[in-house]
């Protein structure tokens, strides 16, 4: 979320309840790529919003999040944040990987090459990349960021991030 200047964004949408970049993302092939904060709801009188990323589908104007380039696109998702808070001050971010779906496994197994047991190697993949990113940089973050890990289990609930700690989301706000 430290802000590099390398990576050209366009704003593609913008209103109250959705932000859009799009980008082109170079790997082993150029692709139009989206990154969308959506709202889904607010909490504690904030606006939260969805990160979603994925292809841009240039024909109907919508972000395919279940493709995986693998073209490295990770911190220019994240490079977004600062420029979504700046947007919206006031909001909150929800991260969460397509990958967490209760029904990816079942997806996944359809096309997957991994042939994995009882634990599907691809599920929560993006999360943990997510969550690699912050555990890192958690330290430099935490001036500017406020995050909340979302537990699994029976109960699921919000506390207060803890790196390295396992969770299935994460919730960030910006200081004041």
């Amino acid at each position: 979320m430290n802000n590099i200047h390398a990576y050209k964004f366009q704003v593609l949408n913008k209103d109250s309840l959705s932000t859009q970049f799009i980008f082109e993302s170079k790997g082993e092939r150029t692709i139009v790529k989206a990154i969308e904060y959506s709202f889904i709801r607010n909490i504690s009188g904030r606006k939260v919003y969805n990160l979603g990323f994925g292809d841009f589908n240039e024909k109907n104007g919508m972000l395919i999040d279940d493709i995986n380039s693998n073209n490295g696109d990770m911190r220019k998702v994240l490079n977004t944040i600062p420029k979504f808070f700046a947007l919206n001050n006031e909001a909150a971010i929800w991260v969460q990987g397509s990958d967490s779906a209760e029904d990816f496994r079942a997806k996944c197994e359809i096309k997957c090459k991994k042939k994995c047991d009882e634990i599907c190697k691809n599920h929560n993949r993006r999360i943990k990349a997510y969550k690699y990113y912050v555990d890192k940089n958690f330290v430099q973050l935490s001036k500017e960021y406020i995050f909340f890990g979302f537990t699994s289990g029976k109960n699921p609930d919000f506390v207060q991030y803890i790196p390295n700690s396992e969770y299935i989301g994460i919730l960030v706000y910006k200081k004041k």
